[in-house]
């Protein structure tokens, strides 16, 4: 880490920097405003926000489309939304603030007494100014949300509530990308893109996401396929998964990144197995970075569409790369309007998306060798002997030179590369230049994972 404490980079990796920090914001500040839900024209209008970035192909499933045990529901759309004192004063109002109605509330009209309305009004008293966020997706229901301590200044007396609501047939909308690479095996990269007014939960990890796509993009050359999926939480990860099982047998796991950009520790909810590759890859970068990474086993309370992912039936080997999202209860903010661009640091968003591809290269490095040689080969008959990293020359060898004698030593099929780094205290990247010199020359082939 330097001294912002951001990573500064390994041997034969290129880390995200400056330039897709401001990328990531740009995005954030573009995509916040907008109201959005799990269908509905907010959600469209944040799609073709993101394919100004990375252009998207945009699949559609409609309303009342049964996936699995679930029904696609219909499309939301607030009109209005208001609540009026005894003088005429308007102390709540959707323009003011979105989440003074539930996402999803049904429309209602009418008077009450305060008491009756505090009964349907949400507030949290550990935040005492922010609206809370309340939402009613799969049950008939209206509610308001309010800040506690305006909630506590209200006058007793007749209040009347006008809640304008649309609820239609429309579609559930996934934005897609997909990348080819040498092999049809796929890497899912996903986040959950539904949340109104969410700068942390989930508007960091959508962006982190669309750019570690862009960077994946750029690379000239991919061992495996990737796939990007922008959906609503939940339901649209169950529709994919219904409607896409040719994909899903191709898919050999991924990432998750959600809640990317608050001050906790950059954390790993671990797949079901928990000790799957992808799993290991983010074990892997954090600890070459000089941190220690926290840890959470797989939780069918958390983990948002990971816990679909990793379902019976399915058990696919993605993780969550998260902040705050993480700990028991989430961080303080969650879910209301304090979860803002005040709460998001660009500095802790990079971050995360530098762990994210520190571990993303791992997993594409992770094959596994088998040396075509007896005995320790004179790497000076090949031209390979490195020289150029300090060895031979009576002086102290550098890591990426190390790594040419630890990969002669033990590439004998039984170890993945990362198996083999680890086993050597060493980084995975630096094993970049012996791999494609000793395969170069013939001293080295791939053989398949077991």
């Amino acid at each position: 880490m330097n001294a912002e404490g951001n990573f500064v980079g390994f041997p034969g990796l290129t880390m995200p920097g400056e330039k897709n920090s401001q990328s990531m914001w740009s995005m954030m500040e573009a995509l916040f405003p907008i109201y959005r839900s799990l269908l509905g024209p907010g959600y469209k209008d944040s799609l073709d926000v993101i394919d100004k970035y990375l252009p998207l192909e945009v699949t559609e499933f409609p309303s009342g489309q049964e996936v699995f045990d679930w029904t696609i529901p219909k499309e939301f759309k607030v009109n209005e939304a208001w609540v009026e004192g005894p003088d005429g004063t308007r102390v709540l109002d959707f323009d003011i603030h979105p989440y003074c109605v539930w996402i999803y509330s049904q429309s209602f009209s009418g008077e009450m007494d305060l008491d009756e309305l505090k009964e349907k009004i949400a507030t949290d008293p550990n935040l005492p100014h922010a609206y809370p966020m309340r939402q009613t997706y799969y049950r008939e229901a209206w509610g308001l949300s309010a800040p506690y301590d305006l909630v506590e200044e209200l006058k007793p007396g007749r209040y009347k509530v006008h809640i304008d609501t649309d609820l239609y047939d429309g579609v559930l909308r996934i934005g897609e990308a997909y990348l080819p690479g040498e092999v049809e095996e796929e890497i899912l990269i996903n986040s959950y893109l539904c949340h109104p007014r969410g700068a942390n939960d989930n508007l960091s990890g959508v962006v982190a996401a669309v750019e570690i796509f862009r960077m994946l993009a750029e690379m000239p050359d991919r061992h495996y396929s990737y796939r990007l999926a922008l959906w609503p939480e939940g339901i649209g990860v169950i529709a994919y998964m219904a409607n896409y099982p040719e994909r899903l047998a191709k898919t050999i796991g991924g990432y998750q990144l959600g809640i990317c950009g608050d001050g906790a520790p950059v954390s790993l909810d671990q797949t079901f197995a928990g000790d799957t590759i992808f799993d290991r890859a983010v074990k892997h970068a954090m600890e070459f970075c000089g941190r220690e990474v926290v840890t959470r086993k797989f939780n069918i309370y958390g983990g948002a569409d990971v816990l679909h992912l990793n379902s019976v039936g399915y058990r696919l080997a993605v993780a969550n790369i998260t902040r705050g999202g993480s700990r028991p209860g989430g961080y303080a903010e969650y879910h209301s309007s304090a979860d803002d661009l005040e709460l998001v640091r660009p500095e802790y968003l990079l971050e995360s998306l530098q762990v994210a591809w520190a571990a993303l290269m791992t997993v594409e490095r992770t094959r596994r060798y088998k040396g075509t040689y007896q005995v320790t080969p004179f790497l000076s008959k090949y031209g390979v002997f490195p020289y150029q990293h300090g060895w031979g020359t009576g002086g102290q060898g550098t890591v990426i030179g190390n790594a040419y004698y630890a990969m002669m030593g033990e590439a004998d099929g039984s170890k993945d590369l990362l198996q083999i780094a680890e086993d050597n205290d060493m980084p995975i990247f630096a094993f970049d230049e012996c791999v494609r010199e000793f395969s170069r020359v013939g001293l080295l082939e791939e053989v398949e994972q077991p």
